[in-house]
């Protein structure tokens, strides 16, 4: 009895769990319809709008740390051209100068006579011009007086008045006045090439007493001296080392010289974002971009310079100083959408 009960509910009970299940099936399909529908409103919405760019990056991406060194702007070792005893001494360690101030003076009394007379090999070239111009002058004048004598003579001769001997002495007379002048005129030019040379030694030495003095290249700051009044000074040569009288740095604007290993040189690029943390109890921070790349590598470390700008109006940075550069990534453009006008969605949304 009990059997033929359960055969009996048995097809109820299937027919019950198809249409449970159908129902399911139908839900999840309205489901999906109703979200792609959104979604297809959502992208009509976003296409109504104006995308915006924004070259945000994150603070604290960094793409590279290096060590670095800070140098002056400029840097250059003063060296004298001539030899002598330094007469005075004018700057110091520290001393602010200017471009052309006049760091030392060196004593060279022999390059000094030397000077004096150049002068007077100038006068004396001037004074030969002038006599050659004077001759050439009267040498004008005799050439003029044997051209009218000789016209005399020959019309005489036309008279028989003169033999032809007298008139060929007079026709020669004439040739030779005419190739004195010729003569007294290149020695004028010879006498002013004589004085342009003269003139050229005597700038010369007037250049050499002008290196007597030493002065700064530019606006910077004398951070070295090695000499002192009465000093023997020797003249710089390629053959001969010597040491610089002073050394002149720039300081309003220093360089930070950081190199890049070999992995990392080719995504460097200049104007990138740098960070430099300078080393000490400050622990100073400045943030300033790439100035200079070299584009190529050093082929011992295989690393590449770059260098940073910094100014440095108050003098803090020192050159020697050691810093380490935080090179940031480059700016990425992020398209950011603009406030726009909503579009009506669709029929049915």
């Amino acid at each position: 009895m009990k059997a033929s009960k359960g055969m009996r509910h048995g097809p109820n009970f299937a027919a019950a769990a198809v249409n449970c299940l159908a129902g399911l099936a139908a839900f999840i399909v309205a489901s999906v319809t109703a979200a792609i529908a959104q979604d297809a409103r959502n992208a009509q919405v976003l296409g109504a709008t104006a995308p915006a760019t924004s070259n945000a990056a994150s603070p604290s991406a960094t793409l590279l740390d290096a060590p670095a060194t800070v140098q002056a702007y400029f840097a250059t070792d003063l060296y004298a051209k001539e030899s002598g005893y330094a007469l005075q001494v004018d700057a110091d360690i520290g001393d602010h100068v200017k471009a052309g101030q006049v760091l030392a003076v060196i004593d060279n009394p022999e390059l000094q006579l030397q000077f004096v007379r150049a002068e007077a090999a100038v006068a004396q070239a001037s004074a030969a011009l002038e006599v050659a111009k004077r001759r050439v002058v009267g040498m004008e004048a005799d050439l003029t007086l044997q051209q009218v004598t000789l016209k005399r003579q020959e019309q005489l001769f036309t008279g028989k008045a003169v033999t032809q001997q007298q008139l060929d002495e007079q026709r020669a007379k004439e040739s030779v006045s005419k190739a004195t002048l010729e003569v007294g005129r290149a020695d004028i030019a010879l006498a002013q090439a004589n004085v342009q040379a003269a003139v050229a030694d005597m700038h010369r030495l007037q250049a050499l007493l002008q290196y007597t003095k030493i002065v700064a290249p530019f606006d910077g700051v004398v951070t070295r001296r090695f000499i002192n009044p009465g000093d023997l000074v020797q003249a710089a040569t390629s053959t001969r080392p010597t040491t610089p009288l002073f050394t002149c740095q720039k300081l309003d604007v220093v360089r930070v010289f950081a190199d890049v290993p070999e992995a990392s040189a080719t995504t460097i690029r200049q104007g990138w974002p740098a960070q430099v943390r300078l080393y000490g109890p400050a622990a100073q921070t400045i943030s300033g971009s790439v100035t200079r790349i070299a584009s190529a590598l050093d082929s011992a470390t295989r690393t590449m310079r770059v260098e940073i700008d910094l100014p440095n109006p108050d003098e803090k940075l020192l050159p020697g100083m050691y810093a380490q550069v935080s090179f940031g990534p480059a700016p990425v453009a992020i398209e950011v959408p603009a406030v726009g006008r909503r579009l009506s969605p669709p029929d049915g949304g």
